[in-house]
């Protein structure tokens, strides 16, 4: 009897957006240092090809040391930057593929007050009979500010769809609903990086290196 195929792994994103703009800020200086002779043409899916990093990055840290040990004369910080450069590419190609007036910070953050506050009531009245996490939902109801609302976006939706098969039949949230918050949630940030005049603790942006594709 033939075994059932094995089911495709389900695809690796990154999990914090946060953390793909802070991987950015990271791999930026050395964008900067890029010449045009040093840029191809990008002509793969950059969220498929991140996804496919993150996959199989664990069994490549796993192999470090014999990487290290067989293989003297390869660079093994390409290893251990490999996920910033990763996140880095998501970051980047989230920004280049949003057409300006997506990233309207005021336009975002309207639409993304309403769609957290609907999904914040929801989530309590699932908290409050237990199945969601009383704690989680009560720190992201702490939020304030246009970073944390772009947070808070992020966060219900991962709530949401780690129990989403114990509460979808018990709350009016959709999933198309889940799927544009964490979806908005990211265009926030990216709005929030890409406005001039905060200084240099400003969040790192799109540099002209960077859009050379």
């Amino acid at each position: 009897m033939a075994r059932p195929p094995k089911a495709a792994p389900a695809p690796v994103l990154p999990s914090s957006p946060a953390a793909a703009l802070a991987a950015y800020g990271r791999v930026e200086p050395k964008l900067l240092e890029l010449g045009p002779e040093d840029l191809v043409t990008v002509y793969v899916e950059v969220p498929r090809a991140v996804s496919s990093v993150l996959s199989a990055l664990p069994h490549l840290r796993e192999l470090r040391e014999e990487i290290v040990r067989d293989l003297p004369n390869h660079p093994i910080e390409m290893l251990d930057e490999l996920e910033d450069y990763a996140l880095a590419a998501w970051y980047a190609d989230l920004l280049y593929s949003t057409p300006a007036n997506e990233l309207d910070t005021k336009k975002l953050a309207d639409e993304a007050g309403t769609l957290r506050e609907g999904l914040l009531v929801a989530a309590e009245a699932l908290a409050y009979r237990n199945l969601l996490d009383k704690q989680r939902v009560a720190d992201i109801r702490k939020g304030k500010g246009h970073t944390d609302l772009a947070s808070d976006l992020i966060a219900l939706a991962e709530l949401f769809r780690g129990s989403w098969d114990k509460v979808r039949a018990k709350t009016a949230v959709e999933d198309a609903e889940l799927e544009r918050a964490a979806d908005l949630g990211v265009r926030l940030l990216a709005a929030l990086a890409a406005k001039p005049g905060k200084g240099s603790s400003a969040a790192p942006k799109i540099t002209d290196a960077a859009d050379r594709r």
